[in-house]
Parts: structure tokens; sequence; C-alpha cells
């Protein structure tokens, strides 16, 4: 849920310990950081990774094996890696939104930054626990991912190619999703509280002092 915590009493640090500070500019390095960890969290989205690959052999050799020719071969090549993605980045986004929203977090705030090729929901100074936060981040992965691999499957043709192309794609752009999942992981299993201040660019995570 929404921490009951105030913002004031993380800052005061008589409870709670600031551990990162996480200016959004860092946010590519941080990510690149965490994927590289060893930790379940990380073995789990690895496999994630090779599994979807591994889907993608056999409709690519049905794909291919129906003579597409290029012009077909680059348009369903098109939707699996661009469009059908493009399409999706809302949906997760808007995932993310859903799960914080039964988290009881009413300051939400959307953005994206062009510079580092990513999109945002977050909670905006408002205190979000660590349960919440973690269901936040995997729960785009989750439900996406069932719902591309069941689409694929049922999708009979050469359109069935283009989801498992998306699948995979849907599965790295969860990558920073699985980076923050990882970092949580490295702070061991105590309360960590964290929040977003959008105007300054920056989140802040703090973990309870023993």
């Amino acid at each position: 849920m929404s921490a009951k915590v105030t913002i004031r009493e993380l800052e005061e640090g008589e409870k709670y310990q600031l551990v990162k500070r996480l200016s959004y500019d860092e946010i590519p390095d941080f990510v690149i950081e965490h994927l590289f960890h060893r930790n379940g969290v990380m073995t789990f989205y690895w496999l994630s990774v090779v599994l979807s690959l591994l889907l993608l052999v056999r409709p690519t050799v049905d794909f291919f094996g129906s003579s597409p020719g290029f012009l077909r071969t680059a348009g369903y090549a098109l939707l699996g890696l661009v469009i059908f993605p493009l399409l999706l980045a809302p949906l997760h986004e808007g995932i993310h939104a859903v799960v914080l929203l039964l988290a009881g977090v009413r300051s939400l705030r959307a953005g994206i930054d062009l510079r580092h090729s990513f999109i945002y929901i977050t909670a905006h100074r408002q205190p979000v626990t660590r349960r919440p936060f973690q269901a936040t981040a995997l729960a785009p992965f989750l439900v996406l991912n069932a719902a591309l691999l069941a689409a694929a499957w049922l999708i009979p043709g050469r359109l069935s190619w283009s989801l498992y192309l998306t699948l995979f794609v849907h599965t790295t752009m969860c990558a920073g999703d699985f980076a923050l999942l990882s970092f949580y992981a490295s702070l061991g299993p105590g309360e960590v509280i964290t929040y977003d201040d959008v105007d300054e660019q920056t989140s802040y995570f703090f973990v309870e002092k023993d």
C-alpha cells in the first residue's frame, strides 16, 4: 500500500535511512548496472529473454517456409519489432498506473524522456512501500507477456510470427522494471520506501533502520 510515513519523516532520518538518490539522467546507467547482478530476479529475467528467443524458432521456420518474399517479410517484421511494441508502451505504463492506484497512490505523474528513450508512470511525492512497488514493476511483464503468448499461439498464419517477435521485444522493454527489482533484492528483505519528485527528476529510496 501507499506508505503512511510522510516525506518529512523519511528525511528526518530517525527511522529511515536514504540509500539511493537516483536522478532520471542516471537511469540508463542504473539499469545496465543492476541487470547484471547475480540474484534470483535477474536469473528469472534472463531466462525469460532466452525463452522468448527460443519460442521464436518454430514460428520463424514456419514463416520463412511459407516463402513470404522480401516485402511481406519486412512488413511483418516491422509490425513485430516496431509497431506493436509502440502500441504496447502506453498499455505497459497503464498497467503500472492501475497497480499504483489499487495500492492507494493518487499522486500519479506520467512523462517521457526523449533523450534517454523511456517513458514513466510514478508516484509524485507520495511514499510507496516495498510490496506494492515490486508488484507495480512486475505487473506489465506478467500481464502483457501472457496476453502476447496467448495471442501468438491462437492466431494462425504469418501474423503469429509478428506476435512472437513482439513478445521478445516486450521482454527486453521490461529491463528497467527488472533492474529496479534487482536493486530491491540487493537491499535485503527489510522494508524499502520510495518516492519520486518529478519536478526534481529524482527518485529517492529509503530503508528502515534496524
